[in-house]
């Protein structure tokens, strides 16, 4: 069999790129092998000690490293254990003149990758044993590249945004992918609810059963129990068969209850019980089934409102919200529209075969002074329909369509009312009169002082509604409320009798 020369070039340009570490306190070690290792064409770095070792080996700069056991300082077994605890992804050959069984065992059990024992009698056997620890870490990062790619494939999509807001969303989703509690997920169309669901699903241990969506809004009332708990043949009128449920298909993954506040009122005690007792029956049977699937509910709407209004079952609500995530509408987050359209442009080159494939800074500018009522998914449709459309590789101004009414006014919103510049101006000046300068936390002191009564006003036009009231502040609901409490205003509204 010959030898390709392409491939031979290739293994070349794989070993440059591949750095090795070499550590060992002994200088004659460390020169045969960085000269060997140099030779086969890798990139190599020493350590002398344990700290400098793990330092390295922390920077996850290297793709291999040979790591001596007898080192001063802590050793090179434990430099081994602080490197796994602390996720290094670089793997480690351990190298001892100590060659015993305990040493080999405990050098393994630590998560070493190899073992070789010194005098070494041939440098080509390490360069081989090196050799094959690259190619190992090549494979096990091309694994991980491809297990994020499936990963997004199942999940549908990626969460976009680096946002404090955002943040906060992953923070909560880190915390509840490794337990079973229902999550309720709150916050207005189009902010990715769904998204968040698969992403909790698909990164929790119930990843390989199935993820079962139910829209409680597009599925007819009276068809509606059937559809979560199933039915026996005869049932009702049209009922040949027995049909399992959502509740019942989804064993072993999720069900995602999504627009749970339009569930009707005579199937909340049904739902509640089933959170409750983890039990139910097909519609028409007496067989108890066991609920052996995660609950994650969503909603665009204010629950507490209705609880109060008496639309929705306080007792079913406290048993949804048992881990809320409130998500962000994206006028709370205009710093994630720039990566969002970037990537939205992406995805209508690799799935669409757009041609466009950069957008101007003034359609960048039209994006941004949009008030997105539909937050991302009308960010999405507006960008991907810009870009199919749009007549070059560039994505301009006059190629993105937008809703009316949501354009903010251009220039400061100060600017549109006289009165209230005047007013501003003259509490910048009563500020100067009184401390003798200008305040340098201008801003922030006239935020506050202008903040409380906006919301109040706020809340009067919305008759106390605080999700009215939030939608015309353009806040979220709970941002609403902790500004609430931060100014001590009490809504009032007057309830239904």
């Amino acid at each position: 069999m010959q030898t390709d020369p392409d491939d031979h070039d290739l293994n070349e340009s794989e070993a440059q790129r591949a750095h090795i570490l070499v550590a060992d306190d002994d200088p004659s070690i460390r020169l045969v092998l960085h000269h060997r290792l140099e030779a086969a064409g890798y990139e190599v770095a020493e350590a002398a000690d344990s700290q400098s070792a793990l330092e390295a080996l922390l920077s996850n700069r290297h793709k291999v490293a040979l790591l001596d056991i007898m080192m001063p300082g802590i050793g090179g077994l434990e430099v081994l254990s602080a490197a796994r605890e602390q996720s290094s992804r670089t793997l480690i050959i351990v190298i001892t003149a100590a060659s015993t069984m305990n040493n080999a065992v405990e050098a393994m059990k630590r998560g070493a990758h190899d073992y070789l024992t010194k005098p070494f009698e041939n440098l080509d056997l390490v360069a081989a044993a090196v050799a094959r620890a690259v190619e190992i870490s090549a494979q096990a990062a091309d694994i991980n590249r491809l297990k994020d790619e499936v990963n997004r494939q199942l999940v549908g999509g990626e969460i976009i945004g680096r946002s404090p807001a955002m943040q906060e969303v992953y923070k909560l989703i880190g915390r509840v992918v490794n337990n079973d509690a229902t999550v309720l997920l709150r916050g207005e169309s189009g902010t990715g609810k769904e998204l968040v669901a698969r992403a909790i699903h698909f990164k929790s241990p119930r990843w390989r059963g199935p993820f079962v969506a139910v829209n409680c809004s597009a599925i007819p009332h009276g068809l509606l129990e059937s559809e979560l708990f199933g039915h026996e043949r005869g049932a009702f009128t049209g009922a040949t068969e027995r049909r399992a449920g959502k509740f019942e298909q989804s064993s072993g993954g999720t069900v995602f209850l999504d627009e749970i506040g339009d569930l009707p009122v005579e199937l909340q005690p049904k739902l509640l019980r089933v959170l409750q007792e983890r039990e139910f029956s097909r519609v028409g049977g007496f067989e108890t089934l066991r609920m052996q699937a995660r609950v994650i509910a969503a909603t665009n709407q204010d629950l507490e409102a209705a609880v109060a209004e008496k639309k929705f079952r306080e007792d079913l609500y406290f048993r949804l919200r048992v881990i809320p995530i409130d998500l962000p509408s994206l006028r709370e987050r205009r710093e994630d529209i720039a990566e969002l359209t970037d990537y939205f442009i992406g995805k209508a080159i690799r799935e669409m075969g757009a041609n466009a494939r950069y957008i101007s800074s003034e359609a960048r500018a039209k994006l941004l002074n949009y008030t997105w009522p539909g937050n991302v998914r009308e960010l999405e449709n507006a960008v991907l329909r810009a870009s199919l459309l749009a007549p070059a590789n560039t994505v301009h101004a006059d190629d993105i369509e937008l809703g009316r009414g949501g354009v903010r006014p251009s220039g400061s919103n100060l600017d549109a009312s006289a009165s209230l510049t005047d007013l501003i101006a003259r509490r910048i000046s009563e500020m100067v009169e009184s401390n003798g300068k200008e305040p340098r936390d201008l801003y922030q002191k006239l935020v506050g002082e202008l903040e409380k009564p906006l919301i109040e006003i706020a809340l009067e036009r919305a008759g106390g509604n605080q999700v009215h009231a939030a939608r015309i502040l353009g806040l979220n609901r709970n941002t609403l409320r902790k500004k609430l409490t931060e100014h001590r205003i009490v809504p009032q509204k007057t309830l239904p009798q």
